[in-house]
């Protein structure tokens, strides 16, 4: 008879002879620790390590360091036990919930506090995180992905709670080809010119937020809401296009001509589209829908922050380019099909 002790035991008795061959104490509580949601992205931690990373195109070329060495991984995301979700503790009693207002507090410590940050449609009728997200997404699948970003990964879907939709113009001329949060996602804040070296030197963080910007890039095979972030380290400079999702849904979408046959689409096609410019001492941004196209030249504003002002970098160096989060830009010919009126 085997079993799995601290030591190995030989006992002489009237029944005879009997073996047991044991495990070595770490080896016994390696296999005790081992279970699927180590591999999830909450165990692990691994999506921003995995984006920010050279292989992946990430800020890691600009810098050559990683996300580890920047100190940009919060170690109270890290979640290694059940406890920092559902732990509760009444009357010096310790004890594991699920309730919904016990999971959204532990979602908040990380996330923000979404429902009062975000004009959300979702929100706004008391919908909570677990509402939408499912357990597999927060868990894991005893698969270890490298970013929520990867193709497939979440199970939430627009489509379990809204099986039919208006049947509008766009939604018939659009079909699959078009993520729903393309349309009916409200803008988000961008960040540009975040200035690395101050993080790297101890310095407050330096970076620009503009509003009223939105982005369209190619994801899972839909076009879909995006947002970019441009960085400034040693003068050297970068742009990174991602797709997002803002937790900002709004009951009605995009007009289409916001998108097709706008004035920023004709603008890409001649080449003559600015983002960003320069003006008395302050960075102004263009409004509205702007595709991610393919090759286009951005001809951003960078500066340097000396003294609590910031000052334009004279002939920066090209920016690296990338796209995030198993991204791609709009394709010449997609910008085409924006070009003509709807």
């Amino acid at each position: 008879m085997r079993s799995t002790l601290p030591l190995s035991l030989i006992i002489i008795g009237s029944i005879g002879l009997i073996s047991y061959t044991l495990t070595p104490p770490e080896e016994e509580k390696k296999s005790a620790q081992e279970n699927f949601y180590q591999k999830s992205l909450h165990y692990t931690n691994k999506g921003l390590s995995f984006v920010y990373s050279k292989e992946h195109g990430g800020l890691e070329r600009l810098t050559g360091l990683s996300a580890e060495e920047m100190e940009c991984l919060k170690a109270k995301c890290h979640a290694t036990a059940c406890d920092a979700c559902h732990g509760k503790d009444s009357a010096g009693m310790k004890f594991y919930s699920s309730d919904t207002a016990t999971l959204y507090n532990a979602c908040k410590k990380c996330h923000g506090d979404l429902a009062k940050d975000n004009p959300d449609i979702h929100f706004a009728k008391g919908m909570k995180c677990m509402d939408c997200h499912t357990s597999r997404e927060i868990h894991g699948d005893g698969k270890e992905h490298n970013s929520y970003l990867e193709p497939g990964f979440f199970d939430v879907s627009c489509k379990k709670c809204h099986i039919t939709v208006t049947p509008s113009e766009s939604h018939k001329t659009h079909g699959d080809k078009l993520d729903c949060t393309a349309c009916h996602s409200n803008e988000t804040t961008t960040c540009l010119n975040c200035h690395i070296g101050n993080r790297l030197n101890g310095i407050k963080e330096a970076q620009i937020p503009l509003e009223g910007m939105a982005f369209l890039v190619n994801h899972g095979g839909k076009v879909t809401r995006a947002n970019m972030l441009s960085y400034v380290y040693k003068d050297k400079t970068m742009i990174t296009f991602a797709k997002s999702f803002g937790h900002s849904v709004k009951r009605e979408g995009a007009r289409c001509r916001e998108c097709h046959g706008s004035g920023i689409v004709k603008e890409m096609k001649a080449g003559s589209f600015r983002l960003v410019t320069w003006e008395q001492d302050t960075l102004r941004n263009r409004k509205g829908i702007v595709p991610v196209l393919e090759g286009y030249d951005w001809n951003l504003v960078y500066l340097n922050r000396e003294k609590d002002k910031w000052i334009p970098i004279l002939n920066p160096p090209e920016p690296l380019l990338n796209y995030s989060g198993y991204c791609s830009p709009i394709t010449p010919l997609q910008l085409e099909k924006l070009l003509k009126s709807h």
